[in-house]
């Protein structure tokens, strides 16, 4: 928790609405999920850029007091079944060690940081994630990661579905392409609530900075 002590949030202008629906949201009820940040996707995807907006948005999450949470993605060494539909499908998930596997030393996360490992596209799926979040009294969940249309989307919708209200950072995901990208989040837009809010990486430090 900041030195600051519980603060009171302003609510995100987001699309297709503010988030969070309800306008109440805090410093103590609201976690920051990190996704994939690994650096063996980061490097296939060329996807500096977004991580640079998450390492940026990390600092002033911390800074507000906000609990975080990271998730790498693992190949089982027993294999899986969900693994191995990526892998048939070209997504290869690296192998937990050295590289690949590991965030790269630019993400340092706090001693209290959860972090979890999947071997999907959901970083709910056999994990302690939400027992870990809903212990801690979060609803509200700022997510980041990539691809935006596997990781990122998949961990939302489960997310919205087990009750916490979701906004995806725009400019803190990125797909495996650019167009993927676009039309995940024009998806999420789209419905209505359905699959949780989007805002950028500018809207939401606003927010999180302004007292």
């Amino acid at each position: 928790m900041s030195d600051r002590g519980i603060r009171t949030l302003r609510q995100i202008h987001a699309e297709p609405y503010s988030f969070p629906f309800d306008g109440h949201w805090s410093s103590a009820d609201t976690a920051l999920l990190l996704l994939g940040f690994q650096q063996g996707p980061i490097s296939a995807l060329a996807a500096m850029p977004a991580f640079t907006t998450a390492l940026d948005l990390l600092s002033v999450a911390l800074d507000c007091g906000l609990f975080v949470a990271a998730s790498r993605r693992v190949a089982l060494p027993a294999g899986d079944d969900v693994a191995r539909r990526r892998y048939a499908m070209g997504d290869v998930v690296p192998a937990e060690g050295p590289g690949d596997w590991t965030f790269p030393p630019q993400l340092i996360l706090p001693d209290t940081a959860l972090v979890v490992d999947h071997p999907g596209d959901n970083a709910f799926y056999r994990t302690p994630l939400e027992t870990k979040l809903k212990a801690r009294g979060i609803r509200n969940l700022l997510i980041a990661g990539l691809p935006t249309e596997g990781l990122v989307h998949a961990t939302q919708r489960t997310a919205n579905d087990m009750g916490f209200e979701c906004l995806a950072v725009a400019d803190a995901c990125q797909g495996t392409s650019e167009t993927r990208h676009a039309a995940q989040l024009r998806i999420t837009t789209f419905g209505n609530g359905l699959f949780g809010t989007v805002a950028s990486a500018a809207a939401v430090k606003a927010a999180l900075t302004k007292i």
